[in-house]
């Protein structure tokens, strides 16, 4: 995996938003941003790169700042396209909250940015943020028809 590249203030005011930091920050930069979240940053993906793999461990969240990321969940040889996700959306939820196991794969479908919010710098945000953790089980919820 490439190095990540360091969190600019446009990024961190789209985190910011998109995990529901007002509570904790006045203000959030870049660089308090990469304090904050120390093992987090930007990554940048290829067309046909991809973000998260079905069946592979893993609790990080990423939130789209660039660029277009199909969803797909496999039934052994078949695949299905559930959906097309944007700037802004955030994506990886189900293994957080669930059982750390990838419930889809996430396909780069052009180039892509996005932040990888690393699983050991959410633990603290989403113990103390009631709203985080209840907007993340509901997308979770929505994803999953559960």
């Amino acid at each position: 995996m490439p190095p990540r590249l360091p969190v600019d203030d446009a990024a961190a005011a789209a985190v910011y938003g998109a995990f529901k930091l007002a509570g904790f920050f006045p203000e959030f930069s870049g660089e308090l941003c990469m304090k904050v979240f120390p093992r987090s940053g930007l990554d940048r993906f290829a067309e046909g790169e991809r973000l998260l793999e079905q069946g592979e461990g893993g609790r990080d969240l990423f939130l789209l700042l660039s660029g277009r990321v199909a969803i797909v969940q496999s039934f052994g040889s078949a695949a299905v396209e559930l959906a097309s996700l944007g700037p802004g959306v955030v994506l990886g939820e189900v293994a957080l909250l669930r059982d750390g196991v990838r419930t889809a794969s996430a396909v780069a479908m052009e180039p892509t940015l996005a932040f990888r919010l690393v699983y050991e710098d959410v633990g603290y945000i989403l113990r103390h943020n009631p709203a985080l953790a209840e907007h993340l089980a509901s997308l979770a919820r929505e994803r999953t028809g559960a």
